[in-house]
Order: structure tokens, then sequence, then C-alpha cells
């Protein structure tokens, strides 16, 4: 018999021969149910990826990211898609974590501002305590953690936490964090006769929000800038709280300190005058440098030594850095309310005390003071020590 001819194996899987049409459905189909998968989670998410967007550094790309994520979050909140969402942050005790608030106060003070009427002072004495809040950004840590442990030494001051610290933040962008509304639900209840506020350090900054404008240090910038000092002054004295801001200390940089801070810090100080025996502002560079001559990185300690005041970055507070900035509060409170006179009560002819009120019942008269005037930008802070 003639050999039979064998003919070559049939592949394993030869019925899976190569289809490129069928290849090419499979992959749109599968990129279809991707696009579809995440624009359904952006639209599950729309209110967190906003406050992302908002949140991000200034430029171009925020732009752009906050237009699709308002366009996205108002079809969410259309549909109604956004309400699983806020179902389990309720359910997680963080409910309101992807709000923005982007308002800001504006000053309230009495139309006549040449005209003063510094209050009595209170005084306070250890069954009467003054109740102290710190806040601010991460410039207030440690000199409030300082401010918190020097005040039971006085006998009058009890602090109501912790300090309330929040790095990265200011009044230049709400978005990040509204530090008028925080305070103003803060101290909605009360109980805080003084608090200790550090701001500023991140306003370096076009300012975004309700009524937010640039560049940085433009009359339209200062104008705004300062109507949101001004506000954030009065929605706290408001609260019946006496507010004493800490201006931006001297910094390594001497040139971002010079021509920004500077400037910065003359409006804080100029709102605080227009508000006697309201606010206070405190300066700390007098304490913080060698004979107020600029940024010192260490000054004269005991024993004649020399102690580390700020740390390596050149903006932040070493712990005996931070107890000058919290020993100068207390003079500035020393001077702002009565914290001694309950040392020595007046006594009867029998000796025994006499009781005294919290508050002097004697009224002074009103003064009268020019308003402050636009704040330079000249001077200098001097060298490095």
């Amino acid at each position: 018999m003639p050999a039979t001819k064998k003919l070559p194996p049939t592949p394993q899987h030869a019925h899976e021969i190569d289809d490129p049409a069928r290849h090419t459905m499979a992959v749109g189909r599968v990129l279809i149910v991707m696009v579809t998968a995440l624009l359904v989670g952006a639209l599950l998410n729309a209110p967190g990826l906003r406050k992302t967007a908002f949140g991000q550094p200034l430029g171009w790309q925020r732009d752009v990211a906050v237009f699709i994520a308002d366009r996205l979050n108002d079809v969410s909140t259309t549909l109604l898609l956004s309400e699983p969402r806020a179902g389990i942050q309720v359910l997680a005790g963080r409910s309101g974590d992807d709000n923005v608030d982007l308002s800001l106060p504006s000053p309230t003070r009495p139309a006549d501002p040449d005209i003063v009427w510094p209050p009595p002072k209170i005084a306070f004495s250890p069954t009467k305590p003054m109740r102290l809040a710190v806040a601010g950004d991460s410039l207030s840590v440690t000199p409030g953690e300082s401010l918190i442990n020097l005040a039971p030494g006085t006998g009058v001051i009890l602090p109501t936490g912790e300090v309330d610290g929040r790095i990265s933040t200011g009044l230049a962008r709400p978005e990040i964090f509204n530090w008028p509304a925080h305070l103003n639900e803060k101290l909605a209840g009360g109980g805080v006769d003084a608090l200790v506020l550090t701001l500023g350090s991140n306003d370096d900054q076009a300012l975004t929000g309700e009524g937010g404008v640039g560049p940085l240090l433009s009359p339209e910038w200062e104008t705004e800038y300062r109507r949101r000092v001004g506000g954030l002054m009065d929605l706290v004295t408001n609260k019946g709280t006496k507010l004493f801001w800490i201006g931006v200390p001297f910094m390594s940089n001497n040139e971002r300190y010079d021509t920004r801070y500077q400037f910065m810090n003359a409006i804080v100080r100029s709102e605080a005058e227009k508000r006697p025996g309201k606010v206070v502002y405190v300066d700390t560079n007098p304490v913080l440098s060698i004979f107020g001559g600029g940024y010192s990185q260490y000054l004269p300690g005991p024993d004649n030594t020399f102690v580390q005041v700020r740390t390596g970055d050149g903006i932040h507070f070493t712990r005996a850095g931070g107890d000058l900035v919290a020993n100068a509060v207390l003079k500035a409170m020393g001077e702002t309310f009565d914290l001694e006179s309950w040392k020595n009560p007046p006594t009867t002819k029998a000796g025994s005390p006499v009781t005294t009120t919290t508050t002097s019942t004697t009224s002074p008269k009103p003064t009268r003071k020019s308003a402050g005037k636009t704040p330079g930008k000249t001077g200098k802070s001097g060298k490095n020590k």
C-alpha cells in the first residue's frame, strides 16, 4: 500500500484563530466599561472631588480641576447620586466633610471709628479664672503648648483645651480651612474669655474665596485682606472674647519677611488698634531677636550661654523659643486684664477681706483717636544674627 501522507499536527487551540475584528470589539467594550465605571465613580464622589480640586495649589491646573469638578458636582446633586456618600459620612460622624465654605465676614465696628470706649479691665481670680483658648496655623503649636504649660503658674488662667493648630492655613484660602466659620462654631457657646490666635504665615499668596483677588500685596489685595482681618476680629470679639493676635515673627528669609510679612503685620496691627480693649496685637520680635535686630537662631540664655530658639527651617520655634512667645503673651494679658488684685484683696478695719466684683465699676471717659492709615511697605528686618 502506498504510504499515507501525514498531515501536520493540528494546533491545540486551532479553533481560537486570531480575529482582528473580534479583538477590536473586545477592547472597545472594555474601554467603554472602564470609562462608564470612572464616570459613575466620579459622580458618586463628586463632592469630595470638588473639595480636593479647590485645595490644589493655585494655578491653571487648579482652575481646570475646579471647572470640571463643579460641573460633575452639579450633575451629581441633580441626580441625587451624592446622597449615598453623604449618608455614609453621617454614619461615620463626618458629616460636612465635603463642604467648601468660601464665605468670609466683613468688619462690624461702630459707624464712628474715631470714638474709642475702652472697657474696664476684667478682674480674674482662682475662684473665677480666665478661660483661655489657643488656635492658629503651625506657628501657634509650640508657643501655644508653652502658654498652656505656664498658665497654671498664674493661678488665674484656665486653658479650655489643647492648641487648635491647623498647618498650612490662614485667611487667604478659605476652601482649605475656613477660620472665621471654625471660630464662629468654636466660640458659639461662650465660655472663652481670651483667644490667642496666630495667623498670617501662609497668607502671602493670592486670595481665593468670597472677595478673592490678586496679585499679592496689590491695592486690591490689601483692601480684601484688611476686610478679612477686621471681619475675623469682630466675629471673635462679638462673642465676648478678647483676641490676642500674634504677628508673624522675623524669619531667616529676610527678603520674604521684609517684602511680605512686615506689610501684613502692619495691616493686622492697625486693625487691632481700631478695637482697643477688644483686640491686642502681640509683637514677639522684640523677644526673639538681639536688640530687635532681625532674625536670630540663638539668643543669650542663663549662665551666659546661647539657647536655640528657632528650628532649622528658620520659621518655627524650639521649646525655648515657644516659652519666649508665651511669656510675651502673658505680659500682654497682664496689661489687658486684672490678674493680680486677687492676691491682695482689700480688707475692713477688722481685717476681714472685702468682697469685690470681677469688673471695675469705673467707666473710663471716651477718647478720640485717628483712624489708622494704610501701612507702608518700607522698612528692613535686619540681617541674620
